[in-house]
């Protein structure tokens, strides 16, 4: 599924942002979450864009816009649904990982919603956590859209930075200006 993405990235590279957001979306959902293979996914879309010479910043954005709107749902279905929607059997196989993610956020608040997106254990279902507290939605906002940032950033710069320099700087003969 990852390399189909990254396929369709290199020849419909004007979609990359949307698929990105859509990606992003669906990892940060609470049950569907744990599914998805989002930072893979970036860093595929990451290393494409890298040997094609794409812009980051709309894919990026995508990833961030995507990310928070997921993020933005799960934590207003853990307002609404509150610990009920916490204790679902469906999440029966993250019980250590929730109750790591409740201390944390009691512990560190919006600390620990910036640091959720960056864990995958916890990615999908710290914004839900952070719903059932009493974490302000500002503040989860704000943490949330500066580690959705960092975490699209790093996933799709540092695989766009090391591919460009494998494939177009020449290192271990795959290009560059030295490639025979």
């Amino acid at each position: 599924m990852i390399a189909a993405l990254a396929h369709f990235v290199t020849a419909h590279a004007h979609w990359a942002p949307l698929l990105l957001a859509l990606v992003a979306f669906s990892e940060a959902l609470l049950v569907v979450g744990t599914l998805v293979p989002g930072s893979a996914t970036l860093v595929a879309v990451g290393a494409a864009a890298g040997a094609l010479h794409l812009s980051l910043p709309p894919l990026v954005l995508g990833a961030m816009a995507g990310a928070v709107a997921g993020d933005t749902l799960s934590f207003f279905l853990g307002r609404h649904y509150g610990p009920r929607l916490l204790r679902s059997p469906r999440l029966e196989k993250r019980r250590r990982w929730i109750a790591r993610g409740e201390k944390a956020l009691s512990r560190w608040g919006d600390l620990a919603v910036f640091g959720g997106r960056l864990l995958p254990p916890t990615r999908a279902l710290m914004p839900a956590l952070a719903g059932t507290s009493t974490l302000p939605v500002w503040r989860f906002l704000l943490a949330d859209v500066l580690s959705a940032l960092v975490w699209a950033g790093l996933h799709l710069g540092a695989a766009a930075f090391l591919i460009h320099a494998l494939v177009h700087g020449g290192w271990f003969g795959l290009g560059g200006p030295h490639a025979h």
